[in-house]
């Protein structure tokens, strides 16, 4: 006997991908009710999950995919009018569906389903009755007469198209497979070590010449396997995005809303470990944009583009835009700072209001709504991930619209060494723009900030040696050892920072709009470096975005360019 269970992770992946497209043509069908192409593919997608579920040994699952067939067969032949009820019990439907895969992925057992095709059967009227075909007339449309699906015999109810095997796709050779995340994320740990391994023997390479051409083609051949790696663990924010038409709808009939959701550039590419944590984000975004952006009905955009080494996703509406006032209000209410603090708030102090986990406009808390922790959820997620957000409203068309900066992959990275006090630190090349040596004549001061003119424009200065210096005076040894042995950060203290010198070396960092250059002592070397997470201890320190191991095995703090940049006005000259 054939042990189907070694089946069922490809049945569960295939039944996740029907699913979605159920969802996603069930919403089409709601726009197009006529619309006989999308009851071809519905019926398609429920007649393959009825099949494999049968095949499985999952009855229950079965019968429901089977009773569903049914409905989009009998709609299809002009039995059956799809109406906004019955595509509210269709979705009930899916949900119910979706639990029982779950079920089956969690627990390899069934949900009670059977009250649920109860349902779909007494609102539709469809016959269907056991595990077998379906009856049908010698037209082949689906008998509707209870008294003829009693007598009627199986053995002559006609071939349709959807029984016959497509011998081409028996035929034809395997263009695609799925691989387990996990023998992804173990082919990820040994291409970290083979590159480590790689930087000791260009090391090693440097004091034993012959060794250079082995290193040298050892190199080219861990780059190909890199690229090769890094491409298998993309994947379209598509996966992400599909779920998210449903989730408006519902949102939007709850609050009795018409939204036109519209999503561009599902086609982008991202690291799986991004993607998997990008959803919960997303879902705050968007419910966010129905809820406070559009009174009754309006434009909701969710948009993905690539720039370079980041993906911009952007959620956007076309409502009233964030009453900034009532914001400022709200922290007060909410006893988040004094009359005189909430007064003294510019934009930015406002905007970063907006993330607070205790900040809610709502004066009730609902389903959606009011609990204040949706934008700080999002915010965290940008940070731990090496991105930023960005908010503008309202925007010069009415609206709001929401900025996430991700990087295209977060496990390896380029970056250009820098030495800083005899001490290396890694900047990501993803926000280099150059590195330019800049003249004491050239560094002045604005505002108690050190600003330098390059090509008639005043860039911020950085000083990395003294901005995270501590009495002592040297944070990388601080933060080596810390990185070692977890101690407290809270010896981690700033340092004034001294006159500036004739003349500094700066690298300059650049991402939109924004801009500054960091000061460094001398420019190392170019990497591709593995990133790994700083200790717990260590995370909330400004400046650094995780750490990396070179091939001597020192290890050495990566800088968070994102965040120096998120507010060049905090770049100050504290003299």
């Amino acid at each position: 006997m054939v042990d189907m269970l070694k089946f069922k992770d490809i049945y569960l992946s295939e039944a996740e991908d029907h699913i979605q497209k159920l969802n996603d043509n069930l919403l089409l069908l709601e726009k197009s009710p006529d619309g006989k192409s999308l009851l071809d593919e519905l019926m398609r997608s429920s007649h393959t999950l009825k099949g494999s579920s049968a095949a499985m040994g999952y009855v229950k699952t079965a019968y429901l995919t089977h009773v569903m067939e049914d409905v989009f067969d009998y709609a299809r032949n002009g039995q059956l009018v799809i109406t906004s009820k019955v595509i509210g019990v269709l979705f009930k439907t899916i949900d119910a569906l979706e639990k029982t895969i779950d079920s089956i992925k969690k627990k390899n057992k069934e949900i009670d389903v059977e009250k649920e095709a109860d349902a779909l059967k007494k609102i539709t009227g469809v016959a269907t009755e056991g595990m077998g075909k379906s009856v049908r007339d010698t037209s082949g449309k689906p008998v509707v007469d209870k008294k003829k699906v009693q007598v009627a015999k199986l053995d002559k109810t006609p071939v349709t198209v959807e029984d016959v095997v497509d011998d081409s796709r028996a035929t034809g050779q395997l263009e695609h497979i799925k691989v387990p995340v996990e023998r992804l994320d173990r082919l990820m740990s040994l291409l970290e070590e083979l590159i480590i391994d790689k930087m000791k023997l260009v090391e090693v390479a440097k004091e034993f010449t012959t060794l250079a051409p082995l290193s040298d083609h050892l190199d080219r051949l861990v780059s190909d396997l890199q690229y090769q790696v890094m491409q298998a663990r993309l994947v379209p924010v598509e996966q992400i995005f599909a779920r998210f038409p449903r989730l408006v709808r519902d949102t939007a009939a709850q609050m009795n809303k018409e939204i036109d959701f519209q999503i561009v550039g599902g086609e982008i590419e991202l690291d799986r470990t991004i993607v998997d944590k990008l959803a919960e984000p997303l879902v705050h975004l968007l419910k966010n944009a129905v809820d406070h952006g559009i009174d009754k009905s309006g434009v909701v955009r969710l948009t993905a583009a690539r720039e370079k080494e980041f993906a911009i996703i952007t959620v956007e509406d076309n409502g009233r835009g964030i009453d900034w006032e009532n914001v400022r209000k709200a922290a007060l209410t909410r006893g988040m700072m004094s009359a005189e603090e909430a007064t003294r708030l510019d934009k930015a102090g406002l905007t970063n209001l907006l993330y607070n986990g205790r900040l809610s406009t709502h004066e009730k808390v609902t389903e959606t709504s009011g609990r204040g922790i949706g934008l700080s959820v999002v915010k965290n997620f940008v940070e731990q991930n090496g991105g930023r957000i960005n908010v503008e409203s309202p925007l010069p068309e009415g609206g709001t619209r929401f900025t996430l900066e991700l990087p295209l992959s977060m496990a390896i990275i380029s970056s250009l060494l820098v030495e800083v006090n005899s001490h290396l630190f890694a900047i990501p090349f993803s926000v280099i723009e150059r590195s330019v040596r800049i003249a004491g004549v050239d560094i002045k001061s604005m505002a108690d900030q050190d600003v330098a003119v390059i090509n008639e424009q005043n860039v911020p200065l950085v000083y990395l040696s003294k901005l995270f210096a501590n009495a002592h005076g040297n944070v990388a040894e601080d933060i080596s050892s810390l990185l070692k042995s977890a101690v407290d950060t809270k010896k981690i203290i700033s340092e004034k920072i001294a006159v500036a010198p004739k003349s500094v070396l700066a690298v300059l960092l650049r991402r939109g709009g924004e801009s500054a250059g960091l000061v460094v002592d001398a420019l190392r070397d170019e990497l591709e470096i593995i990133v790994k997470p700083l200790p717990s201890v260590l995370r909330k320190t400004k400046g650094f975005s995780g750490s990396t191991i070179l091939g001597d095995g020192r290890t050495i703090l990566i800088v968070d360019a994102m965040s120096l940049l998120e507010d060049t006005s905090k770049l100050v000259r504290t003299t």
